[in-house]
């Protein structure tokens, strides 16, 4: 705040006198401050607003409604949450000399080639390349289920954006993940389940 006015305070032991020439300096402060200071004052006293989602996140995560004081701990929460996902989602997974070797690939780069060009979908973990195995298919073209390459180049998120995508449950599918629409190969369901991935990730 510019032009701040410092008054020296006198402390008495007495507590109404402390209070009184509290609320002097305070009044004097007041007295002299601009209209545009006395605005920053009165905003920063307003009561913070928090988002209700917030609270109930806050509840749901960390077992305690949200505050400043238990921020960290909500954010914390939620990290640990998203890593216990990530764990999840490579459980079941083969490194990219293990995909070279089960497609028969002549070299580890066309596995890395093919994860670029969205018709293999890994995750980088400890600076290893991991590839769900259900994505395999002996049958499908290219050796992965059919219809993969086309909802992964669909997605517009992350690659574990676009994991956690096809392995959670869909309402509009009866409570089918998109691996399991993939594998029944039905083709008209897999062209639903694509209109439905082009709306992923979009703002509303």
């Amino acid at each position: 705040m510019k032009n701040t006015v410092i008054h020296q305070i006198e402390v008495t032991p007495d507590k109404d006198e402390i209070a009184k020439t509290i609320l002097h300096h305070i009044e004097a402060t007041i007295g002299e401050a601009s209209p545009e200071q006395l605005q920053t004052i009165v905003e920063s006293l307003k009561p913070k607003v928090v988002d209700p989602e917030k609270k109930a996140l806050a509840q749901k995560i960390a077992g305690q409604d949200y505050s400043e004081g238990n921020l960290a701990v909500l954010e914390l929460a939620n990290l640990e949450r998203y890593y216990q996902r990530r764990r999840e989602l490579l459980t079941s997974s083969i490194t990219t000399t293990q995909v070279a070797k089960l497609i028969g690939c002549q070299a580890i780069t066309t596995v890395h080639d093919r994860r670029k060009a969205n018709t293999l979908i890994g995750l980088k973990d400890n600076g290893v390349y991991k590839f769900p195995l259900w994505q395999f298919d002996p049958e499908g073209d290219d050796g992965v289920i059919d219809g993969l390459p086309e909802i992964l180049k669909t997605l517009q998120i992350s690659n574990f954006a676009k994991l956690n995508w096809l392995t959670k449950p869909l309402r509009a599918f009866n409570n089918q993940t998109p691996v399991e629409i993939l594998k029944q190969g039905d083709r008209d369901e897999i062209e639903d389940l694509v209109i439905e991935a082009r709306g992923v990730g979009v703002a509303q």
